[in-house]
């Protein structure tokens, strides 16, 4: 398709930050030094609401679509596919506008010379919320261009031509989008036109085919760890071992005598080999002999002891009424804890660095292109302009992919050996040098009135940061991570007397985001602990909770979804004494999601039987693939509630694969049945809600079997510990 020579107009949208959105946190960050007390408070409270944009500017359709001479189009996303069906939820979009069928979309990974950019990476559950809208708006821009360059090449009204399947139409006159493209050699762009109303969908809504699947299922699809180009070599690096730790001496003498081993790089904190192989790379590695100076015998327990309400730095989130006067007699108390969590991706991070010159080649697996193009900025002498990103599919990501990468290590490898280097993390690597989830502590206290209302509740929560990684300049600023770490830390129900407060501590090792990031530990304490209150009321958890969603929009869908959800699941269902049977529900980012468990006990093991999940997330693009996105969420949460714990011994952390980090396994698959509240409000995320209400929801079905209550995650080390300090 030949490139247009005229700007889009000025009727053309183009979507910024909304006027509540991650530009206002920024801009009033300079303020914090005057009063940093209050402003803190202000700006959590402006962080809970904000709704993220796509973080794009440029929407010239000629940028974001390419026209192919078989008539497809080509979408260049700027967004990533990590397994969520991102793809085929932007192909659906498109189709819708551009009257094409879904087959004749294809969307690949825009780099950063051949397509729109996002400043945001790609999590939050926001991509195709935030893109939602865009879409559209390119591609009907991009079918009224089309329309525009056929009415001047028909000498015909623009308003007599007619689209359909990917062909115009005017009369007698006929062709298709390929062969008007093909004969048009100066664009005109239009004014994008009005998009069409939901009534008038014919693929938005429908359920469709993961467009992305038979590639992948072939074998086909391109990984970052697939990536191979003419010359590739293979590097390795070594590492510090031990948590804060920093390199103090290395001797490299056998990798440099080592025929295997090309070159040798020594950085500030690590050494990194090329050669031919990457058993030779790794192999080198293994016979370098490094001192390191870190704080010895550092462990689990120190972390802890950290991460307690009481240490650190606070700041109140949320006050209103008075829950400190309100909170003077016959008050409940619970404390919680969650603990440390590798994201324990499939795929290692992984990047192939071609240096040529003043310019380089990046080929990657991640969910921030714009970070690792401004980090190479800041760490080499490369600029923005002469980086090229190329990103490719994920092997997962869960926010190990946003921050924390090796692309400068591959560079400098590449530098030094004048070649393309491979460069892949070890699995080990991945759990000692990557970023964790970080433990939590939480303390609430509730009252109960005679009427069975919550009259106070005050929340009060430890954790390391997971913002932070991303954007160091905002520690000493915001005080602590309540925009990440702190999400979901308010109480979300009506109660006339709440407070919220965070305490952020330091940690010796790297914390970073998580899917989810803060709701998954703060929905597993409060959700806990609102049922504890049920409790104490005589209620049914289900009631209680229906009971205190108060007037507004969110609470009153959070009601419905609830009603649904109770109804639909089978709450109220007759169940044998040897089932238990809980619920736990939240809102994350627009969306409500809940979930009802039932779960008995094997020999002493939980055994999950059936997960019940209902979702309210707007208008749902492609149905399938949220359905496919709850089912995949509920098995990630279980095997985050169940099982998983990072630990560390003697300032290493103990796991190192697979074989002593447990996550849940094919045969801990309950019955997954997925409820669907139909909504008409836009989209809203849909990765990372289900998460959250999983593990309260099993905690609260353990309860309701046993009368146990487990506090502390993972809850089968929990109900270990029980019995064995018990002896049940």
């Amino acid at each position: 398709m030949a490139q247009p020579t005229d700007k889009p107009k000025k009727g053309f949208s183009r979507r910024k930050f909304l006027a509540r959105s991650g530009a206002t946190i920024a801009g009033s960050l300079a303020l914090l030094y005057f009063g940093r007390s209050n402003i803190r408070s202000g700006i959590s409270q402006l962080a809970a609401d904000v709704k993220f944009d796509a973080g794009i500017t440029d929407f010239d359709p000629m940028l974001w679509f390419e026209v192919n001479e078989d008539n497809t189009i080509t979408l260049r996303s700027p967004k990533i596919e990590m397994g969520q069906g991102v793809f085929t939820g932007f192909a659906m979009l498109a189709a819708e506008e551009l009257d094409l069928p879904i087959d004749n979309i294809k969307v690949v990974h825009a780099s950063t010379s051949t397509g729109p950019q996002s400043t945001a990476a790609t999590g939050l559950s926001n991509s195709t919320a935030s893109l939602y809208t865009p879409i559209r708006e390119v591609a009907a821009t991009l079918r009224e261009t089309l329309k525009l360059a056929a009415s001047k090449a028909w000498g015909v009204p623009i308003s007599g031509i007619q689209t359909a399947n990917g062909v115009l139409t005017a009369g007698s006159r006929r062709a298709s989008y390929a062969e008007i493209a093909g004969q048009t050699q100066t664009w005109e762009i239009a004014k994008t036109p009005a998009l069409r109303p939901a009534s008038s969908f014919k693929i938005i809504g429908k359920a469709q085919k993961r467009i992305d699947l038979p590639e992948k299922i072939m074998g086909e699809a391109v990984y970052g760890i697939d990536t191979d180009i003419p010359g590739m070599l293979y590097g390795a690096v070594l590492y510090c071992p031990y948590v804060g730790g920093v390199l103090k001496t290395a001797d490299t003498t056998l990798a440099r005598t080592n025929p295997a081993v090309l070159s040798v790089v020594q950085d500030k904190n690590w050494i990194g080999v090329v050669a031919k192989t990457r058993f030779a790379a790794e192999k080198a590695i293994a016979g370098i002999k490094a001192t390191w100076d870190f704080e010895p015998n550092y462990s689990t327990k120190d972390a802890i002891e950290a991460i307690t309400v009481g240490n650190g730095v606070t700041v109140v989130m949320e006050d209103e009424g008075n829950a400190t006067d309100a909170l003077n007699s016959d008050v409940l108390t619970s404390e919680y804890r969650t603990p440390m969590g590798f994201h324990a991706s499939m795929e290692p991070s992984i990047v192939v660095a071609d240096v040529s010159g003043e310019t380089v080649k990046l080929y990657t697996s991640t969910q921030n292109v714009a970070f690792i193009q401004q980090s190479i900025a800041d760490q080499t002498h490369f600029k923005p302009e002469n980086s090229q990103i190329m990103p490719a599919f994920l092997g997962g990501g869960f926010g190990r992919r946003a921050f924390k990468h090796n692309a400068i290590e591959a560079i400098k490898l590449s530098e030094a050996a004048g070649k393309p280097v491979h460069l892949l993390s070890t699995r080990q690597q991945e759990f000692q040098n990557g970023h964790v989830r970080p433990n939590t502590h939480h303390r609430l206290n509730g009252k109960v009135d005679a009427k069975g209302k919550i009259q106070a509740i005050q929340h009060e929560f430890a954790t390391g940061s997971m913002a932070f990684l991303g954007m160091p300049v905002a520690k000493p600023l915001l005080g602590a991570d309540f925009m990440a770490a702190g999400h979901g830390g308010r109480v979300p129900y009506a109660i006339p007397n709440k407070k919220t407060s965070i305490w952020s501590s330091d940690l010796p090792f790297q914390t970073g985001l998580w899917r989810g990031v803060g709701m998954f530990a703060n929905t597993f304490a409060i959700e806990s602990f609102i049922d504890e209150l049920a409790i104490k009321a005589g209620a049914d958890p289900l009631t209680f909770r229906m009971a205190h969603c108060g007037n507004t929009a969110l609470l009153q869908r959070r009601k419905k979804l609830l009603q649904k959800l109770g109804e639909q699941g089978g709450w109220r269902k007759p169940k044998t004494d040897t089932i238990g049977r809980g619920i736990a529900v939240c809102e994350d980012h627009d969306t409500i999601s809940g979930a009802i468990v039932e779960l008995e006990i094997v020999e002493k093991k939980i055994k999950i039987l059936r997960v019940v999940q209902a979702i309210d997330a707007g208008l749902l693009v492609n149905p399938d693939g949220v359905r496919q996105q709850v089912e995949g969420a509920t098995m990630m949460a279980i095997s985050a509630s169940l099982y998983e714990e990072a630990t560390i011994e003697n300032s290493q952390f103990v796991q190192t694969n697979f074989h002593n980090y447990q996550v849940a396994k094919l045969k801990d698959t309950p019955q997954i049945d997925v409820l669907i509240r139909e909504s008409t409000e836009m989209p809203s995320g849909v990765g990372e809600p289900p998460l959250s209400p999983v593990a309260p929801a099993i905690a609260n079905a353990l309860y309701n079997l046993t009368g146990i209550r487990l506090r502390s995650l993972p809850l089968q080390a929990a109900l270990d510990s029980y019995y064995q300090e018990t002896g049940s």
